[in-house]
């Protein structure tokens, strides 16, 4: 399962010809599966020391941060969330912008496709979405124990593929 998304990041980052790559964490800390990618974002910052990745924590309001996105002029943005997609709690696949619109995936922010299609407009960027299948989104904070362990191997997975990436570019 995790190769598979380990899989799916390094051929959307291929695709990106990465200039600039800014990672976008969005969730909720008080629906306790939902901050999955708040978590995630916080746990990635301390193992990225490439100068060409930013990494944002939007906590439930990445509208406010569209300013400081368009200023870094990205070539790949990503956004990290929850989203139910039918999968096992844990699970994490990579979708473009038009499979959040289209397949019906939830990501318990009816916005989060229209912030990827107006970033994209303002920087060209590529976007896409990791989303990670909760669950529990019930009121309450932290992750459940699944999500936190399954947040370690995401962690993991993204590491590894940039710098695997930042390696070819050296």
């Amino acid at each position: 399962m995790l190769e598979q998304f380990e899989s799916e990041f390094a051929h959307s980052l291929e695709r990106c010809l990465i200039k600039r790559l800014v990672f976008l964490g969005i969730g909720n800390e008080l629906r306790h599966d939902d901050a999955a990618g708040l978590v995630i974002v916080e746990k990635l910052r301390p193992r990225v020391t490439d100068p060409t990745v930013t990494i944002i924590n939007c906590a439930d309001i990445p509208e406010n941060f569209t300013g400081h996105v368009k200023r870094l002029d990205p070539a790949c943005i990503v956004l990290i969330d929850a989203a139910d997609f039918g999968g096992h709690p844990g699970e994490a696949h990579v979708f473009a912008l038009s499979d959040i619109e289209k397949a019906g995936i939830s990501t318990h922010k009816a916005s989060l496709a229209v912030l990827g299609t107006y970033l994209r407009s303002e920087t060209g960027a590529s976007i896409f979405v990791i989303g990670i299948q909760p669950d529990s989104t019930e009121f309450g904070s932290g992750l459940t124990q699944t999500l936190y362990e399954a947040s370690d191997a995401i962690v993991e997975a993204i590491s590894t593929v940039l710098n695997h990436h930042r390696t070819k570019r050296a």
